[in-house]
């Protein structure tokens, strides 16, 4: 399950996203200005491929790069919206808290918080 926060205007709205049940864990590798996305591992399906673009030292914005995979409808919108903002919160031994945050155009700001573990 994952919680959102969605606020537009002067309104806020929380939701949580079932996840299938078969998603067990995600694995990242990064690269320079890459990241790799595997749903349940290295192996399972393909990988989805992200750009990293730093904004400073604790703050990058992730999109989808096109020209690795196709884009379905969802991550297309992503893109259009400018993508993920992924702000650091702090971090505590080998995981990073962090803030995922996308504006849309229509001014609807939808956020996530998170862990993402190294191991």
């Amino acid at each position: 399950m994952k919680k959102f926060t969605i606020i537009k205007n002067d309104s806020v709205q929380e939701f949580t996203l079932n996840l299938d049940s078969i998603v067990t864990n995600t694995v990242v590798i990064r690269k320079k200005g890459t990241q790799m996305e595997w749903i349940n591992g290295i192996g399972n399906e393909q990988p989805f491929h992200e750009i990293i673009e730093w904004i400073d030292d604790c703050t990058y914005r992730l999109t989808y790069d096109e020209s690795k995979m196709e884009l379905d409808e969802m991550k297309k919108w992503t893109n259009d919206n400018n993508g993920i903002v992924v702000s650091k919160r702090r971090i505590e031994k080998n995981c990073m808290f962090y803030n995922a945050t996308m504006t849309t155009n229509s001014g609807e700001t939808i956020s996530q918080n998170g862990v993402i573990c190294k191991e």
